[in-house]
Formats: structure tokens, sequence, C-alpha cells
């Protein structure tokens, strides 16, 4: 008869056999999820960091915490992209701001 390796929940350190994916006694998932690290899935990321900054975050945080290299590469670049993103954003706003103030400063004569 074989033995059945046994596992501790991480969360209420009850045990369970190594095959289970859910701790019996608390519900928590005993196994981290493997991440996709296809091509299309990579493209939806870096889509959705660029032109969806704040959301690229999430996505940058959980393949980051996977431990191999691919899906931490993929991370750093939502990251990347995120900021890329808003330093645009700010600098686009920023040259409308200024925009609008010249307009409104030949319109009226009034400097702000």
């Amino acid at each position: 008869m074989e033995k059945q390796l046994e596992i501790r929940c991480p969360a209420c350190s009850a045990s369970s056999p190594s095959p289970a994916n859910f701790c019996p006694n608390c519900g928590r998932s005993l196994r981290r999820a493997i991440l996709s690290t296809s091509a299309q899935k990579q493209i939806v990321i870096y889509l959705i960091s660029f032109f969806l900054a704040p959301l690229g975050l999430w996505f940058a945080w959980k393949y980051i915490k996977q431990n191999d290299r691919k899906s931490k590469t993929i991370g750093i670049a939502a990251i990347a992209l995120t900021v890329i993103s808003v330093a645009i954003t700010i600098w686009t706003m920023a040259a409308l701001y200024n925009s609008i103030r010249q307009w409104f400063n030949l319109l009226t004569g009034f400097n702000l």
C-alpha cells in the first residue's frame, strides 16, 4: 500500500492529502493556479496595462507572484507599460491644460 503524503493548510494548519486542491477544513486553495503565458494572453495583458493603466497592476501582481521566470517577466512588462501609460496621460493632460489656458488668455486678455 502506498503512503499518501499530507500537506498542511497555510491558513488553518489542518492536514489534507497531497493531491487535494482545497483544504477540507477551511476551503482555502492549497495550490496556486498556473497562469497562462501564451502569446494571446500576453497581448491581452499588455493592451490592458497600456490602455486601462490601473488594471494592469492587478495582472502584474498576479504574474510577479509566480515562480517561473517567464511569468515574472510578463508582470514586470505589465508594470512598465502601466507606468508609461500614466506618464503619457499626465503629459497629455498638462499640454491640454496649457493649451486651454493660452486660448482663454488670448480670448479674454486676462492672465491666469
